[in-house]
């Protein structure tokens, strides 16, 4: 079976990273409205944001690495929908938990596209050297420890 030879598609991933990158942060701009109506200052932040990405080459290996997976999780979310939608009517519940496990799924493909991006060992190892990290233990403690006070204040306002 012969094979195509798609290396040539390598030395255009800076190209397409910047139009990813572009088009993404200048809809979102567009629409949120978070620098205001200005299309002027949207484009040119959006151009800023990214050249950052293409300057940084770790910025750029993650979302080459991250681009795909995303691909691979929009495409299987449209097959489960259209399945869905081919039985009859979608529930709130089937939707709803389907969007949650699409969310979920598409954070933990960021998360480990991340250690391996900018990590040197393997993914397990640099966890580990994450999650051991002073500042990033003390952040889980931190949390940990007002969700506790908090459930607990919750609780005990709750009783009268």
């Amino acid at each position: 079976m012969a094979t195509i030879d798609l290396r040539w598609i390598q030395d255009f991933s800076p190209i397409l990273v910047f139009l990813l990158v572009f088009t993404v942060v200048f809809a979102v701009l567009a629409k949120t409205k978070i620098v205001g109506e200005d299309k002027w200052v949207n484009l040119f932040i959006s151009f800023l944001t990214a050249t950052l990405f293409v300057a940084v080459t770790n910025a750029r290996e993650y979302i080459v690495g991250i681009t795909p997976w995303f691909a691979v999780f929009a495409v299987s979310l449209m097959f489960i929908l259209a399945i869905a939608g081919f039985t009859g009517k979608l529930s709130d519940s089937l939707t709803k938990g389907i969007g949650s496990v699409f969310i979920i799924g598409l954070l933990i493909v960021f998360l480990i596209s991340g250690f391996y991006t900018f990590s040197s060992g393997s993914f397990i190892d640099g966890f580990k050297d994450w999650l051991f990290k002073p500042r990033v233990y003390g952040v889980i403690l931190l949390v940990a420890a007002g969700a506790i006070a908090s459930w607990v204040l919750v609780k005990a306002g709750g009783k009268k």
